[in-house]
């Protein structure tokens, strides 16, 4: 059967964050999966912080048809892991990394108001918080970049048939006033996330495509060492 295609997103720096974390996490999770019987089926891409690059989201989706889809962003709020559940069709007038501004205050004119993942959310953060992972779920990825990315994603998951699995995470910042989120932590995050979403993904079967041993075991997954 088929091998899943996996699809990991990250965002670069933008005005007030001159290190994002989220690309670097997701590029450093797409290289520990890239067995060499793997190296066409996971796609790490890290995107400007800009409107138009991420508009251009679905075109990237239609070149890969992606199975799962993980996407990473920085919260200058959050203090944990943040799962989100649902994307807005709204946007900010906030400049993004280039200094352009949206280019409507709604992502799509003719668009739902919310799309959900079908993705459990709260299983996710329970699994996180019990696997010593600061976690919450939240039900608002704002209005920025992540939101918009993520609004997109959704969209365009919901057209195919059958529906790929799309997944939002807010990472918090690298430091802040009320504690540290070093490299270490994120990464043993973003691990706990993919070996839930991938098990979930395995019993899921969205498209048929099974979930080959070394994605399902997470000692071969990611490496005993991290483990």
């Amino acid at each position: 059967m088929e091998r899943p295609r996996i699809l990991l997103t990250g965002f670069g720096p933008f005005p007030g964050v001159p290190t994002n974390p989220s690309g670097w996490l997701a590029q450093t999770l797409a290289e520990q999966l890239l067995a060499p019987e793997l190296q066409d089926r996971i796609h790490a891409r890290i995107f400007p912080t800009e409107w138009q690059a991420a508009a251009l989201l679905p075109n990237l989706c239609e070149t890969l048809q992606p199975h799962v889809m993980i996407h990473f962003g920085v919260s200058e709020h959050a203090r944990t892991f943040r799962i989100e559940h649902s994307a807005h069709n709204r946007t900010a007038p906030r400049a993004d990394a280039g200094g352009a501004l949206p280019a409507s205050p709604v992502i799509l004119v003719e668009g739902a108001g919310r799309l959900d993942t079908a993705f459990p959310a709260a299983a996710l953060a329970r699994h996180l918080q019990t696997n010593g992972v600061a976690a919450v779920t939240s039900h608002s990825a704002g209005h920025y970049l992540c939101n918009f990315l993520y609004y997109h994603s959704l969209d365009w998951a919901l057209r195919q048939s059958p529906p790929p699995l799309v997944l939002f995470v807010h990472v918090p910042p690298m430091s802040g006033k009320d504690g540290d989120f070093t490299d270490e932590m994120l990464l043993r995050g973003g691990q706990e996330i993919l070996r839930f979403i991938l098990a979930f993904a395995g019993e899921r079967e969205p498209t048929g495509a099974a979930i080959p041993p070394a994605l399902a075991q997470s000692e071969t997954l990611l490496g005993a060492e991290d483990a």
